[in-house]
């Protein structure tokens, strides 16, 4: 789902004149069902949010109104629904904090990679090829995060002032089990007391750049 993150980004400039976090979540239970919840967070720039949304222009874009993000929001909640197999999926904004969530459920992991595909070739239109994102084993009880995206020339292309903004930018993975998570490949991953949970969190920059990756391999405990 970074992919769709990423877009959201791209599409509403005023968020490159803020500090944001991105906070992926994902509740997998053992037969391969669960909840994903994908958040937006910029409310430690509220205040500057909050005068940037009444001009017209920020670093050479165009200002989008509230209107506008919402419509934005509104379209890839639509594009999401449609996918095969995702229920209860909702989307919410709000200004007050500028926090925004897409939330759904799935029957099947694979299930949100067909929706981060459906979203990416709505909203960019050039997809040649579409790697998946999670993979679940339930044989194993291995549930992977991969990440084949490459972000690089995107950022490339960025401005100086626009690329500022990502090295205060977080993103964050934070999974939850009904297995006890018995290890994680990624080193950087901090597993919770009750082994029920694990949380990676990383400079959004060092993503770009690829020196560090959001790539896991999270075995859990035999049920």
């Amino acid at each position: 789902m970074k992919r769709i993150a990423w877009l959201v980004l791209l599409s509403c400039p005023i968020l490159f004149s803020s500090c944001f976090e991105i906070i992926e979540q994902v509740f997998l239970k053992n037969d391969g069902s669960g909840n994903f919840q994908l958040t937006l967070n910029l409310s430690k720039s509220k205040t500057k949010l909050n005068s940037i949304i009444k001009m017209e222009k920020i670093n050479g874009h165009d200002v989008p109104s509230k209107a506008d993000i919402k419509y934005r929001i509104a379209e890839i909640e639509k594009t999401v629904a449609k996918t095969p197999g995702l229920t209860n999926v909702k989307t919410t904004v709000d200004f007050d904090n500028y926090i925004a969530t897409l939330t759904c459920n799935f029957s099947k992991v694979n299930q949100l990679n067909a929706a981060v595909k459906n979203v990416y070739e709505k909203e960019d239109g050039k997809l040649k090829s579409m790697e998946k994102t999670y993979e679940y084993d339930a044989a194993t009880n291995t549930f992977t995060r991969l990440n084949k995206f490459s972000l690089k020339e995107d950022y490339k292309k960025l401005s100086n002032a626009d690329k500022e903004v990502f090295a205060t930018a977080n993103y964050t993975t934070i999974y939850k089990f009904e297995s006890d998570v018995a290890t994680a490949t990624n080193k950087e991953t901090k597993i919770s007391p009750s082994k029920k949970a694990t949380m990676l969190k990383q400079n959004a920059l060092d993503l770009i750049t690829e020196k560090k990756s959001v790539e896991n391999k999270i075995t859990l405990t035999k049920k």
